[in-house]
């Protein structure tokens, strides 16, 4: 049957509509590659330059900041400076006739738990100013001794120190070295998921800001009341991140006896404690006691970034000193105790006993020629409680005892030139 020219011209019209369309979208498509490489990249090229958010996403340090502290044992502000540690604010350049103690460490350093003036860094400071002694906090909380190493390279170093402490916590050091990045796995990292993936590579800063922004509010709801559904699903989510099974972590949280729950509900028991049992109840005893096939894959990447620590300390014409605190677990029957109730896997002994990390660290100390205080003795002597029971860092008694301990350790005094009173309560 012939078709009409009216049906003709219809057709006719109707591709013209269909290729019109396609020109269309096909011209907005083009706009809005334009308007990514043309506006979004050099936006996104600026944003890195003044927030430089690489350098930020690789040490993860918010300056200026002033964050509330809370739960069933501490009650704080936790205030930064600007480059994002804890501590007064020091120049850069050192003064003529000045030494320079530099402090590296995780959150003991950064001294999570207490008070800015409370933070054994902070005492040492007071204590030897007169003797024109310097001591600058570079303690960050949830470092290992990879991320400490560059600490001291990205910002340590700038300070000109006579000394480096680097401070040893041997309740997750030697886990926490398989868990963090190094500097190059960090430059080499690409978000999962190919939308993620083009995002990242169109706006890597932007990208960064919005992860960093993430990670923060993901921290913060860790010690927030939630209903049980809420710290269920938040177990869930961060068992997943962590390549572990969510049924698993969950049935461990549901495990917990209940009052232990209505205290993490409640925002009372710091979220990090019960969440690190869910994910992974042999993490106190692969930090503390681990077995050697796990000490050997830990501590060879622990020992590396240790000599090249020491090397980057002595070529700045410095002396590395180092410090070692137990976890609680090893001065404290009640923190034992507790550690049990979460479904960490302890060991009564750890209470006589320090420990296979405690040896490897000390050994290497020794061959490295290196000065090593153990603060385990002073720790566990202390009138008061030194560590929270719950939370496992150390309270103010513990602060004092470490400032007490490194301020009468005599290689450190010989290395600043300090002399007179040893208590740093004098």
């Amino acid at each position: 049957m012939p078709v009409s020219s009216e049906s003709e011209t219809a057709i006719h019209s109707t591709v013209g509509s269909s290729r019109l369309v396609r020109r269309m979208w096909l011209k907005r498509l083009v706009l809005v590659a334009i308007v990514v490489v043309v506006v979004l990249k050099p936006a996104d090229w600026l944003l890195g330059v003044l927030a430089g958010s690489h350098r930020r996403h690789l040490l993860r340090l918010e300056p200026d900041v002033a964050v509330t502290h809370r739960s069933g044992e501490f009650d704080y502000v936790f205030h930064t400076n600007s480059l994002g540690l804890r501590g007064r604010e020091v120049a850069e350049s050192k003064p003529a006739g000045h030494r320079r103690l530099v402090v590296l460490g995780d959150s003991f350093v950064a001294g999570v738990g207490v008070a800015d003036e409370d933070v054994f860094t902070e005492q040492l400071a007071r204590h030897w100013s007169q003797q024109n002694v310097e001591v600058i906090n570079v303690g960050r909380a949830g470092t290992s001794t990879i991320r400490e190493v560059t600490l001291f390279r990205q910002i340590g170093q700038r300070f000109d120190p006579d000394a480096v402490l680097l401070v040893y916590y041997l309740g997750n050091d030697l886990a926490e070295v398989l868990e963090e990045e190094t500097d190059q796995e960090l430059a080499d990292w690409q978000p999962s998921g190919t939308l993620r993936q083009l995002a990242h590579f169109w706006c890597p800063n932007t990208y960064l800001e919005l992860a960093m922004r993430k990670r923060r509010s993901r921290a913060t709801d860790a010690n927030r009341k939630r209903t049980e559904a809420e710290v269920v699903a938040w177990i869930r989510e961060e068992a997943i991140a962590a390549a572990v099974d969510a049924d698993v972590a969950e049935a461990h949280y549901r495990g917990l006896p209940e009052e232990v729950r209505s205290r993490a509900e409640a925002g009372q028991l710091p979220g990090y404690r019960y969440l690190q049992a869910c994910l992974d109840p042999q993490r106190l005893r692969n930090s503390l006691d681990p077995s050697s096939e796990f000490s050997t894959k830990a501590w060879q990447r622990t020992r590396d970034h240790l000599d090249r620590l020491k090397q980057l300390v002595e070529s700045e014409g410095a002396t590395l000193v180092v410090a070692v605190i137990p976890d609680a677990s090893q001065v404290s029957e009640q923190a034992l105790a507790f550690n049990r109730t979460l479904g960490f896997d302890v060991d009564d002994g750890w209470l006589e006993r320090p420990g296979r990390t405690a040896e490897l660290v000390a050994d290497w100390a020794r061959t490295a020629g290196v000065d090593l205080l153990d603060l385990r003795p002073v720790l566990g002597d202390t009138a008061e409680l030194s560590f929270f029971v719950e939370d496992g860092h150390c309270t103010s008694a513990g602060h004092r005892a470490i400032a007490d301990a490194v301020g009468a350790w005599e290689p450190l005094r010989e290395t600043l030139r300090i002399v007179g009173e040893t208590d740093v309560d004098q």
